[in-house]
């Protein structure tokens, strides 16, 4: 039998050890470190009569009221992902299911999502038997349902949807399946329910910013996946970044309207380099658009994953999606039954939204100099990504001077900034 008690200060494991054969002793000693987690373990070795209870509560009230008055805040419910490590939870109750739209290697997002939850099993310590992973299911569809339930049916107690398309089926999952946890890439919230994100807007911003100073003309482009806000969202970060770069910097939008059609992201980017356009943004789930700029001598920035190797004449850099973190924090809440329902989410200063490595071959040393100033800038507070007053591209003011966007803004972020050329389909 095991009693964990939180309160000790030593950052010790003390061990009671009650013997059968010596009913009236009780040994106590010191087991090894716990770092941040204190703990006392009892153990009876035999079944416990009178004589060994009444010695247990005598060693468990002594420890407790000895060094109560020195222990740790242990408030009960309030976790903190970042001071909690594997050594301090019991992860062995979580089983993890990750839904995927495309295949863990796509190079993409998918990949991304996938690496993602790989990081978070390795830090975490857990087994290749608790994490489920489901690639290639459409978004919105019957298959998505069925991929859910049979999770669920192998075990998981933790659905998380690895696409914003798995929002309407992950919406119906949750209220059928109250004792699983759900979690949703900008979904909805409730008791079982969580949304997570990315605040990504300050990596894209440096993507677009790095791409502006290496283009010789004004106008950059940008082939965009889906007109879906995370999307829409990546358009205007990257647009502010390179207007930040350069004030009478434009930025024509190319649509693909397809989360995979290299054929049709490559024509994209071709139509926006035969108009004169030098350097590009994308977001998409190929390399298409990378190899393209690469034949025609143009610059681009990657998205999802670092695709240089891909393009090692065009790409500038990429920006890479890390979800470890958000991951670590809703899979702690699970183990520690300390669950919200609030939206997990992360930036650059965070680890979560970040860019590859500038590409030193292609890009001049003052350039870099310049990109890691401003990121610099970023990180510290200095410069504040979006900031207000925001216009759009039809004239309207979307955001008050002074103002930033809130999470759920830019979720739903559905404008295009004002000097971005083209309209949302």
């Amino acid at each position: 039998m095991k009693f964990i008690c939180t309160s000790l200060p030593f950052g010790q494991e003390l061990l009671f050890c009650l013997d059968s054969n010596e009913p009236d002793c009780c040994d106590i000693f010191y087991n090894k470190a716990v770092p941040d987690h204190h703990r006392i373990v009892i153990i009876l070795k035999e079944e416990h009569n009178v004589r060994k209870l009444f010695c247990l509560l005598l060693c468990t009230l002594f420890c407790l009221g000895l060094f109560a008055g020195c222990g740790s805040d242990t408030t009960q419910g309030s976790v903190d992902p970042g001071t909690i490590t594997e050594e301090t939870v019991d992860y062995r109750g979580v089983k993890v299911g990750l839904l995927l739209n495309q295949t863990a290697t796509d190079n993409g997002w998918s990949q991304a999502m996938a690496q993602s939850l790989q990081r978070t099993k390795d830090e975490l310590g857990l087994s290749d038997s608790q994490i489920i992973v489901v690639e290639n299911i459409p978004d919105a569809s019957v298959e998505a349902d069925s991929s859910i339930v049979q999770l669920i049916d192998e075990g998981c107690n933790l659905i998380i949807g690895g696409s914003s398309g798995f929002t309407k089926n992950m919406n119906a999952a949750y209220t059928a399946y109250p004792d699983v946890y759900f979690a949703q890439f900008e979904g909805d919230s409730a008791d079982n329910y969580c949304s997570f994100t990315c605040v990504d807007i300050e990596a894209i911003f440096m993507c677009g910013y790095a791409a502006a100073l290496m283009s010789g003309v004004a106008e950059l482009g940008f082939v965009a996946a889906q007109p879906q806000s995370s999307v829409i969202r990546a358009i205007n970060a990257w647009s502010a970044g390179a207007k930040a770069a350069n004030p009478n910097a434009t930025v024509r939008v190319m649509w693909v309207n397809s989360w995979y059609d290299p054929a049709t992201e490559k024509e994209c980017a071709t139509t926006l380099i035969q108009a004169g356009v030098q350097s590009m943004g994308y977001h998409g789930g190929t390399t298409a658009v990378c190899e393209a700029c690469e034949d025609a001598g143009a610059y681009v920035t990657g998205f999802h994953t670092d695709k240089e190797a891909y393009a090692p004449q065009a790409v500038l850099t990429s920006f890479c999606w890390n979800w470890t973190p958000i991951f670590n924090e809703i899979i702690t809440q699970v183990a520690t039954e300390s669950w919200t329902s609030d939206t997990k989410y992360g930036n650059m200063a965070d680890g979560v939204a970040g860019i590859a490595p500038w590409n030193a071959d292609i890009m001049p040393q003052e350039v870099i100099n310049q990109c890691n100033e401003m990121y610099e800038a970023i990180v510290d507070g200095d410069y504040v990504v979006l900031e207000g007053p925001v216009v759009d591209n039809q004239g309207n003011e979307v955001l008050p001077e002074g103002e930033t966007f809130t999470i759920k803004e830019l979720v739903n972020c559905y404008f295009l900034l004002d000097n971005v050329i083209g309209k949302l389909p």
